[in-house]
């Protein structure tokens, strides 16, 4: 593969194995980002304690937690194309299982389901970051931007489908047609002939994160996972609660409260492309500043708004805040670490970890102190994010002595959502 810009540009555009793998973010977009909004067409936000809906991100993330574990055991000893469709076949029958199981079905079920659907998530993640592993080598920055752009795209379809068929008819409707996507895509990879998705992985020492961690990139690795964690925490609080916070704090109509929470995947998707070009013209540590304080002013206008427009406009706000903290991280960390899939799959589940365990602490948030409190959370949050990204970029200067060449490596653990 050429190290020229424009020619591996070209060459990843004509390569259908490329098109093909790299689509399955999609999936997993849709995977992860199901439950900010099904739990509106499940009716919990009528008299449902928040803090058993907390429960039940635990449980995707749970399923996703194990699933990377299996995963990593399977993927050396059966083809990567193999644990993409049985990543997708159980995709599939969680969803398909969640149209079975909606109120007044004891809740249990359904954390068992959103356990499967995080089952399939994990081994979905591992098998592509595997599978894409000479692009996300030789085509760092250009890999990642596609996985990014579909990954935000998947948690923006399923929210919208979910909104377009509220008032459709049966939540089972809703589910049923959700399976679909899963299992479009297992037809798709059981037909592939690419050849790396056709073998088992060759097992290697650089994999496990013990091993990674003992070289000088220790730090770094460390840092990164804090803000990943924090930052995946941050993000998820608004995708896994906004719907929930709009009906409860304004009593917003809830296809308009889903609605909302369209606009912020939208957001962040943007927010994120116009990112990428405005590093190249503004310092680093002001765009930082501002992005930190637009997230914080965000977070509290929302907080304290009794409108639904100005929600929305605090939503915008707190996506675009977001947006700039992963491509500036990038930019510092991006010759910090070496692609292995496995490092990066362990790194990631830690990320997921944090995504979910924010919209859990919120259940105990909202049940304690009330809904107006519960966007506050985030907010110190985003404080947080931007004390760790100030000391990764102290590290790097520290070690490399100079401000590294940007590619967009380091954003292969976040997804680049």
């Amino acid at each position: 593969m050429s190290t020229n810009p424009a020619q591996i540009h070209q060459e990843f555009l004509s390569d259908a194995h490329a098109r093909e793998w790299v689509s399955g973010f999609l999936l997993l977009g849709v995977l992860l980002g199901l439950f900010g909004s099904i739990a509106i067409a499940w009716q919990y936000h009528i008299d449902v304690d928040p803090r058993l809906i907390g429960l039940h991100f635990l449980a995707l993330n749970a399923g996703y937690v194990i699933a990377v574990a299996a995963a990593q055991y399977a993927l050396t000893r059966v083809s990567i194309r193999t644990v993409a469709v049985i990543a997708c076949g159980a995709g599939f029958a969680g969803l398909l299982a969640l149209s079975f199981v909606p109120p007044p079905v004891d809740a249990a079920w359904r954390m068992l389901g959103l356990g499967v659907v995080g089952l399939a998530a994990g081994a979905l993640a591992s098998a592509l970051l595997y599978a894409l592993e000479p692009f996300f080598t030789n085509a760092p920055a250009l890999t990642i931007n596609r996985a990014g752009i579909l990954f935000g795209c998947g948690c923006l379809v399923v929210t919208t489908m979910v909104g377009m068929t509220y008032f459709a008819g049966s939540i089972r409707i809703e589910t049923a047609l959700l399976a679909v996507v899963p299992l479009v895509f297992g037809i798709s990879f059981a037909g592939t002939k690419y050849p790396v998705a056709l073998a088992p992985v060759v097992a290697r020492r650089q994999d496990p994160i013990r091993e990674t961690l003992k070289d000088l990139r220790s730090v770094a690795a460390v840092l990164f996972s804090v803000l990943l964690f924090v930052q995946f925490g941050n993000e998820w609080a608004i995708a896994g609660w906004l719907p929930l916070f709009l009906i409860h704090k304004l009593g917003t109509n809830p296809v308009w409260a889903i609605s909302a929470l369209a606009l912020y995947f939208l957001a962040l998707m943007i927010g994120r492309l116009l990112a990428r070009r405005l590093l190249a013209r503004w310092s680093h540590r002001r765009f930082l500043a501002g992005s930190t304080l637009a997230s914080v002013v965000g977070f509290f206008l929302l907080s304290l708004t009794g409108s639904f427009a100005v929600a929305c406009l605090a939503v915008i706000v707190i996506g675009g805040g977001f947006a700039p903290i992963y491509p500036l991280v990038a930019e510092t960390l991006d010759e910090r670490f070496s692609y292995h899939p496995g490092f990066y799959n362990g790194i990631f589940s830690i990320a997921i970890t944090g995504a979910m365990s924010a919209p859990w602490l919120l259940g105990y948030v909202e049940a304690w102190l009330g809904a107006r409190w519960v966007m506050l959370l985030p907010a110190v949050g985003s404080i947080i994010a931007a004390a760790v990204v100030l000391l990764i970029m102290l590290e790097a200067r520290v070690m490399n002595g100079t401000k590294p060449e940007p590619s967009g490596k380091a954003m292969g653990a976040a997804g680049g959502l």
